[in-house]
């Protein structure tokens, strides 16, 4: 029991720290919040070439090439948010298992401990 609860503790805290990485490195990214920025720059540009091209479906898309829109920044959130939630399960996950082979391994030490001791001698 003592050696299951600190090989859990060990596995549990590696994956652990794994998901606390991405969860971090997710959080300090500007992949969306740049996208976001360059997609209200840009809008002044893709409503000009809206009115510009009136219907013309070719010649909208050239005048576009190049410029960020609302959905790319709207992909690129819902990706982040994938992305963190893909940090937060392991995250999660690695604690219960750190915290139930803590848990195992304390009282493995426990038990352990108990049963070397022996009954007690009795007193004449």
């Amino acid at each position: 029991m003592k050696i299951a609860g600190i090989v859990l503790f060990l596995i549990g805290s590696v994956v652990l720290l794994i998901g606390l990485a991405v969860c971090i490195t997710t959080l300090t990214s500007d992949y969306a919040s740049l996208a976001c920025e360059r997609a209200a720059k840009d809008q002044k540009a893709i409503s000009d070439a809206r009115a510009r091209c009136a219907g013309n479906t070719e010649c909208f898309r050239q005048a576009i090439v190049g410029l960020t829109t609302q959905d790319d920044c709207d992909q690129r959130k819902s990706f982040m948010n994938k992305q963190l939630v893909m940090g937060i399960v392991p995250a999660v996950i690695g604690g219960v298992l750190a915290f139930i082979g803590l848990l195992l391994t304390v009282f493995g030490f426990v038990r352990a401990r108990r049963n070397r001791q022996g009954p007690p001698l009795a007193s004449s």
